[in-house]
């Protein structure tokens, strides 16, 4: 199986979503005035405000970031029988943030909420089942989940169909179908259906890959701020220079990915910089890209990058100062585990997953058309 296939296996992993609702125009003419009104309204019981203050926490916005807090205001609303409140707090329990991670407690409200019909719930559920992750394994009902969410005209679901039948989970291997699935949720605009739609055709042995036609798919998930999209942008633009492109938006695409918490792209900005290629060779910019990559992506990053550091260092008359300047550009960035794609009223945030990054390091070098030097 190539290790793109692994990559959308691990996605499987990432169904779980926090909505955070747009901000009411209040909060933008008076942030504190604004953010007192929330806390007051959200404490006496106002289910949306209690979920747009749950969101904040969970994000850092207007309050200091506080996981604990998010997951106390979504369970006040998720007790209320709120359904998005109840898949946000499956969500937390599924990854274990803001409390223990305990997949049984995940389906348990994913379930309270799917019998609301949410869509949302309906995926969340299916892909616990589909990996006997807190109930038993049962493809069939992964699948029956699943449909129920795309007969609701869930793009999203119709995305997760389609890996479904890629991959033959729960169901024959079938790539015409996987494709159809595919092609249902781009129509719907969804931004996985739209990403995955673009890596297959990359990838399906025996095609001719229509690479304009990957990156306007590319380019739609990535609007919707699908970071996977913009790094996915990124290399197929730096891979393939004669592809229609604006000006330094192979850059641009890395460079949002990895404000986004992308630790690869981080690495492949840095692998740039380090050998001159469409940007100016600067060993210093290389060092302080690898230096990002690694703080963003702990030790997975490390393994794969600390060898790089180790001979950039050797060439650097210090490396103290672009250490600092790692830092400082991730406080910047302060939510760089956070993976986001939004539309106007309601944008959702997942954590990077361990899985996720495991599954693409090895690509960093060869997707950017790089060969890694022998190591002695």
């Amino acid at each position: 199986m190539r290790r793109d296939l692994v990559f959308l296996l691990s996605a499987l992993c990432l169904l779980n979503t926090i909505t955070a609702e747009a901000k009411p125009d209040s909060r933008q003419e008076d942030p504190q005035a604004g953010m007192t009104e929330l806390q007051t309204k959200a404490g006496q019981g106002f289910i949306k405000q209690e979920l747009e203050l749950a969101a904040d926490y969970f994000v850092g916005r207007g309050v200091p970031r506080d996981l604990s807090q998010a997951a106390y205001w979504y369970r006040k609303a998720a007790d209320q029988g709120d359904p998005t409140a109840q898949v946000d707090l499956g969500y937390m329990y599924t990854v274990g943030t803001g409390v223990s991670l305990d997949r049984a407690e995940a389906a348990k409200w994913y379930r309270r909420a799917a019998s609301s019909n949410s869509p949302d719930a309906e995926v969340n559920l299916a892909s616990l089942y589909m990996r006997g992750d807190g109930v038993k394994q049962d493809n069939e009902e992964a699948l029956r989940l699943l449909k129920s969410a795309a007969e609701k005209g869930y793009g999203r679901a119709d995305a997760y169909l389609g890996m479904a039948h890629y991959l033959g989970s729960g169901v024959p291997i079938d790539h015409a179908a996987a494709e159809a699935w595919f092609k249902k949720g781009a129509k719907q605009h969804d931004p996985e259906a739209e990403y995955f739609l673009a890596i297959m055709d990359e990838k399906e042995p025996g095609r001719a890959p229509d690479l304009a036609r990957d990156a306007d798919l590319l380019r739609l998930s990535a609007a919707s701020g699908y970071v996977e999209a913009m790094h996915g942008l990124g290399l197929l633009l730096v891979n393939h220079p004669s592809l229609r492109q604006a000006k330094d938006e192979a850059t641009d695409a890395l460079k949002s990915a990895a404000s986004g918490g992308c630790w690869q792209a981080s690495a492949v900005m840095g692998t740039l910089a380090r050998d001159g290629r469409i940007v100016p060779k600067d060993q210093r910019a290389a060092y302080r890209w690898f230096r990002i990559a690694v703080l963003q992506g702990g030790s997975t990053a490390q393994s794969h990058l600390l060898w790089e550091l180790q001979r950039l260092a050797t060439s650097m008359a210090e490396t103290a100062s672009t250490e600092q300047e790692a830092t400082a550009w991730m406080q910047m960035h302060p939510n760089h585990d956070v993976f986001v794609y939004k539309n106007e009223l309601n944008p959702k945030y997942f954590p990077i997953q361990e899985v996720y990054a495991t599954a693409q390091a090895p690509n960093v070098e060869e997707k950017a058309g790089q060969q890694t030097e022998q190591r002695n």
